[in-house]
């Protein structure tokens, strides 16, 4: 596997078994960006979780920091913009979304955001910052984005992101990923914390927040799944007939993996290979060009996994100790 990681000491390369380092080692490295066709076989884009946004025309040696139109200190999410030709976008905390046409060079915020009444109200239990978009997502065969807003709600805009709407999964609005099958656009799964807009305590029973939630209508009305936290959910397209996720009883910790063969009705135990309950719980899936599953679990493990067997292994089992944050795929 080739792949650049985002870590808390800055950005590394990973070449099958080889790491190196490639700077930004005081940065907190919490989204990252490479594409060769898009962006050419050097440049990379990499978003600290304080310090803005950095761009490297040099695979790494050498990082300059990018001002131009983009205002916010903290990236959470960078990835190709599905519905814009050659266009990165990039969604961060305070919860806004910001796009560039120019490889990442310069930015223009789509702030059609800031004109949903309720973008005030956003937060974050561990942040000062106004809530955080986590992904954002376009169902095939829609033209349309579909952003997670924690804690705020699924942000959802059909012309462009010139305007948005946001709206509640269920009764839940700490909204941490958004997704849904690679071939049918109606179907669609969220991942869901326990925080509520209303800074409420969570409820026990009926109206309990978190877990996993589908849609088979396009997000007009949700099914809850599962009830833990969790906060990576994945349908691999190399395996379109699972869902794998991620949940766990405890915010950060004592998690499991789990995959559905039935589009979520029941779900089994997928953690062969790690030890459950997790000392962590995974953050984020990721599928890799050859069509393996990443997880990216808190404290920084990274796992995995092929689709058809969910038997799960450290990838940098006898490397240097780093703690990965994100991910990106050189191919």
């Amino acid at each position: 596997m080739k792949a650049l990681l985002g870590t808390t000491t800055g950005v590394y390369r990973l070449d099958n078994h080889r790491l190196d380092h490639l700077g930004l080692e005081s940065e907190e490295v919490s989204a990252i960006f490479c594409n060769r066709e898009m962006l050419g076989p050097k440049r990379i884009l990499a978003g600290s979780y304080e310090n803005g946004l950095f761009l490297s025309d040099d695979s790494g040696s050498v990082w300059y920091e990018i001002t131009d139109g983009f205002g916010a200190n903290c990236v959470r999410w960078l990835g190709s913009d599905p519905l814009v030709e050659n266009a990165v976008l990039a969604g961060t905390e305070p919860g806004r979304i910001y796009r560039s046409t120019d490889g990442g060079e310069s930015w223009n915020e789509l702030d059609g955001i800031r004109e949903i009444p309720e973008h005030e109200d956003w937060y974050l239990p561990y942040s000062p910052r106004a809530g955080a978009v986590r992904n954002i997502y376009s169902p095939p065969g829609a033209h349309r984005y579909l952003a997670s807003v924690e804690v705020g709600g699924l942000l959802d805009s059909r012309d462009g992101g010139a305007s948005w709407e946001c709206q509640f999964v269920g009764v839940d609005s700490d909204i941490h990923f958004i997704m849904g099958h690679p071939e049918n656009g109606q179907i669609l799964f969220a991942a869901l914390g326990y925080a509520g807009i209303d800074h409420t305590p969570n409820p026990e029973g009926e109206g309990r927040r978190g877990g996993v939630a589908r849609s088979q209508d396009g997000g007009r009305s949700w099914q809850k799944l599962i009830n833990d936290y969790t906060r990576g959910v994945i349908i691999p397209e190399s395996k379109p007939d699972i869902v794998v996720a991620g949940p766990a009883p405890d915010v950060g910790r004592n998690g499991r993996i789990v995959v559905s063969h039935d589009g979520g009705d029941t779900w089994d135990d997928a953690s062969t290979g790690v030890n459950t309950p997790m000392p962590d719980m995974v953050e984020v899936f990721e599928e890799t060009p050859e069509g393996r599953i990443l997880a990216i679990c808190s404290h920084g493990r990274l796992l995995q996994a092929r689709p058809n067997e969910l038997n799960w292994h450290d990838v940098l089992e006898g490397q240097k100790r780093i703690e990965v944050k994100s991910v990106t795929f050189q191919e």
